[in-house]
């Protein structure tokens, strides 16, 4: 059962420019450990993509946050939800600390979507409780009981 949706978007431009006006902090203080690997990887081989990169990741922060009905609030903060990408490439929420203790206590799970494009990125959340999520590539016959 759908427990919330969340959705944001924000212009590129408008994140790129408060990375430079925080010499970057801004990537710290956002992204959790995961991301931030990633991020330094991608921003290391070509800017546009790294920034495009913590800009996807912060959609998913917000659309994240409205999702669970919390907002930035308390257990939810920027570096304990973080958006991976499992072996096929698809978007995974991980949560951790008292954000997943939260997401346990309600059994709560996230399906994230993200996208960007040149000048714009948007996520959009998904928050279920109740019946597991499926994930990954399942034959049919799996889903017949």
């Amino acid at each position: 059962m759908i427990a919330g949706i969340g959705t944001d978007i924000l212009k590129i431009d408008r994140l790129r420019a408060a990375y430079e006006r925080t010499h970057g902090r801004l990537a710290e203080r956002i992204l959790g450990p995961d991301e931030m690997v990633v991020f330094k990887s991608r921003l290391a081989r070509n800017e546009s993509r790294g920034i495009a990169y913590l800009a996807t990741r912060f959609a998913a922060k917000e659309a994240f946050s409205k999702a669970i009905g919390l907002g930035m609030y308390s257990p939810m903060s920027w570096r304990a939800m973080q958006t991976l990408n499992d072996p096929t490439g698809k978007p995974v929420v991980k949560c951790s600390g008292k954000l997943q203790e939260f997401m346990d206590a309600k059994h709560f799970s996230a399906q994230v979507s993200i996208s960007d494009e040149v000048d714009m990125a948007i996520a959009f959340v998904i928050v279920t409780f109740g019946t597991p999520v499926v994930s990954g590539v399942m034959d049919p016959k799996d889903l017949m009981g």
